[in-house]
């Protein structure tokens, strides 16, 4: 028999993979749901780990569309109205990351151990549910019925999920 598929597959397991799978896993609680991250690296997180020299800073005392690159600045203004520092704080603060304000502007851990946030998104990513698959490469994704089919390149069977998520970081 055909393994059912999941309700939800997000490629990229780093801080926006874990974000979507937390905020996903939460907004679909006690309704059973499949949810799973994929991430090719045996230890998700590592370019987490590294950011603001190993101390994570998670954002800036005052954000604006203008500091970011990477989109238009219509698509930034727009993430950053729905999601903006404030917020940003609130939130990891609620996953138990405690937070200080430098002179710099910029927010950080208070245990200045970028390890702290990781293990945080984690927790919460198991909490709501949502599986990690680690040493998942994805190969590919390709429509499949009214769902894609994900293929790896790490020896894995293929998966069937009803929607996708990307959150590769990049191209």
């Amino acid at each position: 028999s055909r393994m059912e598929p999941l309700d939800l597959a997000i490629i990229g397991a780093g801080a926006a993979g874990l974000a979507a799978g937390i905020f996903a896993g939460a907004a679909a609680a006690g309704r059973g749901l499949r949810i799973a991250a994929f991430d090719g690296a045996r230890k998700p997180g590592a370019k987490l780990l590294v950011s603001g020299g190993g101390r994570c800073n998670v954002t800036n005392e005052k954000t604006r569309p203008e500091d970011y690159s990477g989109g238009s600045p219509v698509l930034i203004r727009n993430v950053l109205r729905a999601f903006d520092e404030h917020r940003t704080r609130a939130w990891l603060e609620s996953l138990g990351v405690a937070l200080k304000l430098e002179p710099t502007g910029k927010w950080f851990p208070v245990s200045d151990s970028a390890r702290t946030v990781l293990d945080a998104l984690l927790r919460r990513l198991a909490e709501v549910g949502a599986d990690l698959r680690a040493s998942h490469r994805v190969a590919g994704v390709s429509r499949e019925g009214d769902g894609f089919r994900i293929s790896f390149s790490t020896g894995q069977e293929p998966v069937l999920a009803r929607r996708v998520v990307m959150a590769t970081g990049g191209l």
